[in-house]
């Protein structure tokens, strides 16, 4: 990347006097200097703009376009200069007009920035930046943005004083998304481009958001609730359950699939002599607001997981896949479409809970608790984070521990046992008084 240069706008570099190509002399520039409306200069040496506006020019490139700053002492310009030229070199230089633009002019930028991800999460995030985010700063310069702006910002969404459309206060978690994903994503993004030179939200504390309910079903329940919804009937007292509506219920809970990509499954993706379901997709919005699905990439970090099938679902899967084609969907509703999870959900799922008499007992209970009940089961079978990171397609351990951190605590009693248990037999004593 060039360095920045001076360029004097008042004269020129050289020029042709008496028919010789000569440059301005010393005399001449402190002339200039004194008073260019007195100075002896030969008209051949005088630019346009000849004792006109500031007369000395920074130029310099960056991020493939030229600018310039004008300054009226050579000392400044060449001050401003070298300042630039080390920050390029350096990678610290910043657009000095950058934070001109607006958190507006700047959203549509961020959000065509985010390429490959689902329409869905692209109409998540333009709802929190039109209802949280634009009202306080969308007409605010990004420069103007600062911290003490930031922090003012999440005390009034905090103490309720700026509340959703529908008059209700903030969560704790909408707070996190839109100080940390939209707001900070955006000025993260400027940053990046060059055009801050710092996320001003970095240093802001957000509220602490209490730790995320994780309910399941007990064991039982799922059994009664798959057993209902097979047995399902109409108002009226028509039969309209179905076994594939059973089947379901115990297949989301015994693999924890998400349901988007339980939906999205085809007949190939059934490995029934490897005994594994291959994940690779889930269904998504088509177009953010409106609701129509097509099939997408899952959340799952590597695009891809293969969750083995529990041997008590492979003769359902089995009657399910005899005679099909490859690629058509595995679930399917009444009609013989592709199943959509919602709709099945509410006209299957919830009136199976009812017929269950499932209790609740301060429980929220959805569809998406058969997958947190896999969870639960599987921790208490012994398994490790990882590999509980791996079946249930979490970015990292991370996510796995913080979702599940209750259950897993659970098992610090059993762990301790265990350790005591080995230890005393190597030792061949009890432990007394705190001493073996």
């Amino acid at each position: 990347m060039a360095k920045a240069w001076i360029r004097d706008r008042w004269l020129k570099s050289k020029a042709v006097v008496d028919g010789v190509e000569t440059v301005p002399t010393a005399a001449m520039r402190r002339q200039v200097a004194a008073n260019p409306d007195t100075a002896d200069v030969p008209d051949a040496f005088k630019t346009a703009d000849y004792g006109r506006g500031m007369r000395w020019q920074v130029c310099w490139r960056a991020d493939g376009r030229q600018h310039r700053e004008s300054f009226a002492a050579r000392g400044t310009a060449e001050a401003r200069a070298a300042e630039l030229d080390d920050d390029i070199r350096s990678g610290r230089y910043v657009d000095p007009k950058g934070g001109d633009r607006t958190l507006d002019e700047v959203f549509p930028l961020w959000l065509a920035d985010h390429t490959g991800v689902r329409p869905a999460t692209i109409d998540n995030y333009t709802r929190h930046y039109n209802g949280m985010v634009r009202p306080r700063f969308g007409s605010t310069r990004i420069g103007d943005i600062d911290e003490q702006a930031v922090k003012a910002w999440v005390a009034d969404l905090d103490s309720g004083a700026i509340r959703t459309r529908r008059g209700e206060p903030y969560t704790k978690g909408a707070i996190t998304t839109g100080v940390r994903k939209i707001l900070g994503s955006m000025l993260r993004y400027a940053v990046r481009r060059r055009w801050l030179p710092a996320d001003p939200t970095a240093g802001v504390r957000l509220p602490r958001a209490p730790r995320q309910r994780v309910d399941a079903f007990t064991m039982d329940e799922v059994a009664r609730i798959a057993d209902a919804a097979g047995a399902l009937r109409t108002p009226t007292g028509r039969p309209c359950g179905r076994p594939v509506d059973r089947l379901l219920v115990l297949f989301l809970a015994s693999t924890g699939m998400r349901p988007g990509e339980m939906a999205a499954l085809d007949v190939r993706d059934v490995d029934l002599a490897r005994g594994v379901v291959n994940v690779d997709k889930t269904m998504t919005k088509a177009e953010a607001g409106h609701y129509r699905y097509v099939q997408g990439d899952t959340k799952t970090p590597k695009g891809r997981r293969r969750l083995p099938i529990p041997a008590f679902l492979e003769p359902g899967l089995e009657a399910l896949t005899a005679g099909h084609d490859g690629g058509e969907p595995l679930f399917t509703s009444a009609r013989g479409e592709r199943i959509i999870y919602a709709q099945w959900a509410k006209r299957v799922f919830r009136p199976a809970m009812d017929a269950a008499g499932i209790d609740p007992d301060g429980r929220t209970l959805t569809l998406y608790s058969l997958r947190h009940t896999f969870a639960s089961v599987a921790i208490a079978a012994g398994a490790d984070v990882k590999t509980l990171q791996e079946l249930m397609g979490h970015e990292d351990a991370t996510v796995t521990l913080n979702t599940y951190a209750a259950a897993f605590a659970d098992r610090r009693a059993e762990v301790a046992d265990a350790v005591s248990d080995a230890f005393g037999g190597a030792l061949g004593q009890t432990p007394t008084n705190g001493h073996f």
